[in-house]
């Protein structure tokens, strides 16, 4: 079986998201007041991590173990 010719290819895609449509479109029944307090932090995360998201490699692996160490060590 032949791999299709975009399967060696590698993107991080760069497109922001509107949580509050997102939430609609799953049928969440939360008023106006509730939907801007939810996707307004969302949306200030997804800033934040943007840039650092374009610092990604293809080499470089997700770290799938959260790997909490206690303090002083």
């Amino acid at each position: 079986m032949e791999r299709a010719p975009e399967a060696g290819r590698f993107a991080i895609v760069g497109v922001m998201k509107n949580w509050a449509v997102i939430a609609e479109a799953h049928g969440l029944a939360l008023s106006a007041g509730e939907l801007d307090r939810i996707a307004k932090p969302l949306a200030a995360l997804e800033e934040t991590f943007r840039p650092l998201v374009k610092q990604l490699t293809p080499d470089m692996e997700p770290d799938l173990e959260l790997h909490l160490e206690e303090e002083g060590e």
